[in-house]
């Protein structure tokens, strides 16, 4: 598969870093750069071990790649990945698909009707914690409480700084992959109360700290943090799930990090804890086992889509739902 990268500072590096390892293993796939500064572009091509760069999206669309890694804010989302599918290039998307129901319903009709492969790029999906922590789920019974945390500081740069690129703030940006964990475990909700506010020890427009409280159709309750205004945070598990034989959380020491061309990123979240005894957790990159499964489903070897957009609307849904509900 031959990818472009379009947005490849930031997180877009993390993505070009998990290229370069599963090249380096052997998988067929061929990626390209793109900065609207060619020094830029070409740099990170080289640092990367590139195909090759752009500097401007028309020749990204006018060229050879099979399909386009969205890497951009998120007011960018609509038109880039509308343009990109009429234009015949599939799509991966970082999350959140959109800023609305809107925007979002807009992306899924385009895709829809080029018949071309879109996915979301919620890289928890791929996650191995999470995934073996849905497998252990039956050792705990009957679910009632889940817990999702994950507050750090985090000063953010150029487009999240302002409420109307992003969307919302934090919530939506990072927090949104802990929604997709909780409703992973707890299902559907019936109701939701929130806050969302802003310390001020955070350069935004938008709220950096966002607490809700769930409450699941199946009687499970959640309780949900997040934020970036919160220096030297304690470690603490970013899951612990209760029920009515057993506990199960994650150990934050245990976290995974990788090393590709001299880029260390964070590839996976810790082992666990299941009922008191520790299950290890195979040493998977996130956003490797993202883009494998993307490539798969474009090259047809995998006819499902890896990470369902169904979820991610139900995400999205669920971030509108902490914007608008009542303080608890």
């Amino acid at each position: 598969m031959r990818i472009a990268v379009v947005g490849s500072r930031g997180f877009g590096s993390v993505h070009l870093a998990a290229m370069s390892r599963l090249k380096d293993e052997g998988f067929d796939i061929e990626y390209y750069t793109y900065s609207s500064s060619e020094q830029e572009a070409k740099a990170i091509a080289e640092r990367f071990g590139a195909a090759g760069y752009f500097t401007n999206y028309d020749d990204v669309l006018s060229s050879k790649v099979d399909a386009v890694d969205l890497v951009i804010s998120h007011d960018a989302h609509m038109p880039m990945a509308t343009r990109a599918l009429r234009a015949g290039k599939h799509v991966m998307l970082e999350k959140p698909i959109a800023r609305n129901m809107e925007e979002a319903e807009a992306i899924v009709r385009a895709a829809e009707s080029s018949g071309l492969k879109f996915m979301v790029a919620e890289n928890y999906h791929f996650d191995e914690t999470f995934n073996e922590l849905y497998r252990q789920l039956p050792n705990v019974g009957r679910v009632h409480t889940v817990i999702v945390r994950d507050i750090h500081y985090n000063q953010p740069r150029t487009w999240r700084k302002v409420k109307e690129l992003m969307g919302g703030g934090a919530v939506i940006d990072g927090g949104i992959h802990m929604i997709h964990v909780m409703l992973n475990v707890a299902g559907d909700y019936s109701s939701v109360c929130s806050m969302v506010y802003r310390t001020g020890s955070v350069d935004m427009e938008g709220e950096d700290v966002g607490v809700a409280m769930f409450n699941f159709r199946s009687g499970a309750r959640g309780v949900y943090m997040y934020g970036w205004a919160f220096r030297s945070a304690a470690p603490a598990p970013i899951i612990e799930v209760y029920g009515d034989k057993g506990s199960i959380y994650e150990d934050p020491s245990s976290r995974l990090f990788l090393e590709s061309r001299g880029f260390r990123y964070f590839a996976r979240h810790g082992d666990l804890v299941v009922n008191g005894s520790r299950v290890e957790v195979a040493k998977k990159d996130m956003i490797g086992e993202e883009v494998r499964a993307f490539a798969d489903y474009v090259d047809g070897r995998r006819k499902d889509n890896p990470m369902p957009t169904e979820l991610e609307l139900r995400d999205l849904r669920a971030v509108l739902d902490i914007y608008s509900s009542s303080r608890c």
